[in-house]
This record gives C-alpha cells, sequence and structure tokens, in this order.
C-alpha cells in the first residue's frame, strides 16, 4: 500500500469514529432533551393536580391537562425507546422513572372522574417521580 493510499484511508476511518462517536453523543443529547420535555409535561400535571386540590381549577380543564401531558410523556418516552446507541442499564431505569409518572398520571385523572380533591398525596408521589427521572436520566434541576 502505497503513502497517498494509506493516508486516504486513515481519513476515511477517522471520518468513521468521529461519525459514531457523533451519534453516541447525539443520542445522550436527545435523551436529555425528551427527559426535559417529561420533566415539564409531569410537573405541568402536578399544577394542574395541585389546582384542582386547592378547588382553583375545574374538573375539565385539570383532565384535559392531565391527558395531554400524559400523551406528550408517552411521545417522548418512545422516542427515547427508540435509541439504539442508548445504554440498555440507563434505558431500563429510565423507563421505570417515566412508568411511575405515567400510572400518577392515570391515578390523578381516575381522582378528578371521581371527583377526589384529597390529591395532595398523588402530586407529592409525583413530584418525587420527577426527580427520580432527573436522577435516571442526567437531568439536574435549574432552579
Amino acid at each position: 500500500m502505497d503513502h497517498r493510499n494509506f493516508l486516504k484511508l486513515h481519513g476515511n476511518v477517522l471520518c468513521l469514529v468521529a461519525g459514531l462517536a457523533g451519534c453516541s453523543i447525539s443520542d445522550v443529547d436527545r435523551v436529555s432533551a425528551q427527559s426535559r420535555i417529561i420533566s415539564s409535561c409531569a410537573n405541568s400535571a402536578r399544577m394542574a393536580l395541585n389546582g384542582w386540590n386547592l378547588n382553583q381549577l375545574p374538573a375539565p380543564y385539570v383532565r384535559q391537562t392531565l391527558q395531554s401531558m400524559q400523551r406528550s410523556i408517552e411521545s417522548a418516552a418512545s422516542e427515547i425507546e427508540g435509541l439504539r446507541e442508548f445504554d440498555t442499564t440507563e434505558r431500563e431505569l429510565l423507563t421505570s422513572s417515566v412508568t411511575d409518572i405515567v400510572n400518577l398520571l392515570t391515578q390523578a385523572q381516575k381522582q378528578i372522574v371521581q371527583r377526589d380533591h384529597d390529591t395532595v398525596q398523588t402530586a407529592m408521589h409525583l413530584k418525587d417521580a420527577i426527580e427520580r427521572l432527573k436522577l435516571t436520566s442526567g437531568v439536574r434541576r435549574t432552579t
């Protein structure tokens, strides 16, 4: 192999390695972005639930907000599930946190339908689940 072919091959290998490294960083960025969406939606749902508990928000608004936030969370979680380069163990931890949030939103929706204004405990559990999500996804509180 002559020197020019070696340099060309070496350059191609470097481009391939850089491209693969870029994919990994891209997946990490995508997980982080989707996790922030999930966290934001869960916090919005928690605020609506707190408003319901304090009789400040009507049931139809809170129910619609909870359903909308749950759909957005499920969509973001699906995006994370589709990432091929994301570590399996980290994905399982993140999926567990998201599942907890979705289950709490389902529980909150049932409470709204039953006109149960005692949602303080559900909102507290939701806050805890959001914190677990932040820990498992690497998203840290900025405030």
